[in-house]
């Protein structure tokens, strides 16, 4: 009799596993996974499914070719910062900071995807740069990720006291790691004061790839934003020198090997049919660093310009068996990814508050056409030397696109009237170009279409006084 009641605990405690084990996976299944993959400084004709004749990346190739390549896809500002900040919270930098689109830490009181993802039992990480604060209330733990590993900011500042180092197109060309102040972190303890930036990639990849490992078993998002191509770049001795295109060439392709080894973990676990995989960038460009910025492609100039090639990224959707392959030409933009993941996975977003993010739902999943038709280039009021209130820089509606305001890059960070930047030009009258039919943004037709710019100013002084009673409330 007594083992008879022994052996019915081990039948009842094995169907009580085996049920615990059934629910999470049936929890796994209903709930994808979710990875955003973020190059920092990345031009729009960097890779080769974006016609680049000298690099090779056939794993992010492979994304494309099996997935969706958005090629009017923008990042939300021109620069790193702000970028991210619309990334992770849905909201234009404008309206997270109330008239400025500061480079700034995120407030706490903005939310984050990872914290919506939380209440619908996600496991969250962010492993790479940060660049949003690490103090109390703005380190990716206070922001909803249960892991982080990476650095606080950019892999160029601060700059060591005393070092005399300045960025020069030579001295970052030949930095020595020690020059800059950087430390690397594993959640809020720093584990290493000089960080080797040629092992950052490699690094990167294996925590990610190990944390995937650890943590694919249940709902997960990983955040993983990349260091490079952002200036100075470097890249590991498995790659330095093999490719084509220089040193700059070498850093993309281990990108390109890095997003390889993500996929390759995610069938390895069975998992791929379950997880969203996005590739994009947070901006164009560095172009005043010449050889080691990278390429716009067919789009005018890079970074920190309102110009096609300053906000305009690759963008990849792959999801193995939902996602069908094309390529789609909607506007779109990294802000909208807080509407995209709440439709697809069903968390709530909150309504206290405005929101800039579209759904992108219906196109990615059902080849719908997507409801965004404009975007509005943001930039400072004075040439970034005091981001005291911002303006717009450009609008798009459809394929017209309105410059108010513009700047060059025109040589190295000592040239022009700011960091290789000529001193901001108003276009009084406006210039107008058609993106369809001038991508590179070289023929104004402002002059025969002023019903047009009528069309455009109308939408850019709606979305302003929509922005303005945001910034004021």
């Amino acid at each position: 009799m007594k083992n008879y009641q022994i052996l019915l605990c081990i039948i009842f405690i094995n169907a009580c596993s085996d049920r615990n084990t059934n629910d999470l996976q049936t929890k796994a299944l209903s709930l994808p996974n979710v990875i955003i993959i973020l190059a920092d400084d990345l031009g729009y004709g960097d890779l080769g499914c974006q016609g680049h004749p000298l690099i090779k990346t056939p794993n992010i190739d492979r994304l494309a070719s099996e997935g969706q390549r958005w090629t009017s896809f923008y990042a939300s500002y021109f620069a790193c910062n702000p970028s991210r900040a619309a990334l992770l919270t849905g909201r234009l930098p404008y309206r997270i900071h109330q008239g400025k689109s500061l480079w700034a830490p995120v407030p706490s009181r903005e939310i984050t995807i990872p914290e919506l993802l939380r209440k619908k039992g996600y496991k969250s990480a962010c492993i790479g740069k940060w660049h949003l604060g690490m103090d109390n209330g703005e380190h990716p733990n206070d922001q909803g990720f249960d892991y982080f590993y990476g650095l606080a900011g950019s892999n160029d500042a601060p700059i060591k006291q005393g070092s005399g180092f300045e960025r020069t197109y030579e001295n970052i060309r030949n930095a020595p790691f020690d020059v800059f102040d950087i430390q690397l972190f594993r959640q809020k303890e720093s584990i290493e004061d000089v960080v080797k930036q040629d092992l950052l990639t490699h690094r990167y990849t294996q925590e990610a790839v190990k944390w995937i490992n650890e943590n694919g078993d249940e709902p997960f998002f990983l955040y993983l934003p990349h260091s490079m191509p952002h200036v100075p770049i470097y890249a590991s001795k498995n790659f330095k020198g093999k490719s084509k295109a220089g040193l700059y060439g070498d850093v993309i392709e281990e990108l390109d090997w890095s997003v390889g080894k993500i996929i390759q973990i995610l069938e390895k676990k069975n998992i791929a049919k379950n997880t969203l995989v996005v590739f994009t960038s947070d901006n164009g460009p560095w172009l005043t660093y010449y050889d080691l910025g990278g390429s716009p492609g067919h789009l005018r100039d890079g970074k920190l310009t309102a110009w096609e090639g300053g906000q305009r990224v690759p963008a990849i959707f792959w999801w193995p068996g939902t996602i069908s392959p094309s390529v789609v030409n909607a506007i779109s933009a990294n802000v909208d990814f807080m509407a995209t993941l709440s439709n697809i996975i069903g968390f709530t977003i909150p309504q206290d508050r405005d929101y800039d993010s579209y759904d992108l739902s219906p196109t990615l999943l059902h080849g719908k056409r997507s409801e965004r038709n404009h975007w509005f280039y943001y930039g400072p009021n004075d040439n970034g030397q005091n981001e005291t209130i911002d303006q717009i820089w450009a609008a798009r509606l459809g394929k017209y696109k309105i410059h108010y305001y513009s700047r060059e890059s025109i040589g190295s960070e000592k040239d022009g009237d700011w960091r290789g930047y000529t001193k901001g030009k108003k276009h009084d009258p406006v210039a107008l170009f058609n993106l369809n039919t001038d991508i590179g943004e070289r023929f104004n037709l402002a002059e025969k279409n002023p019903e047009i710019i009528a069309k455009i100013n109308k939408i850019v002084n709606d979305h302003k006084k929509y922005m303005l009673s945001d910034a004021l409330d």
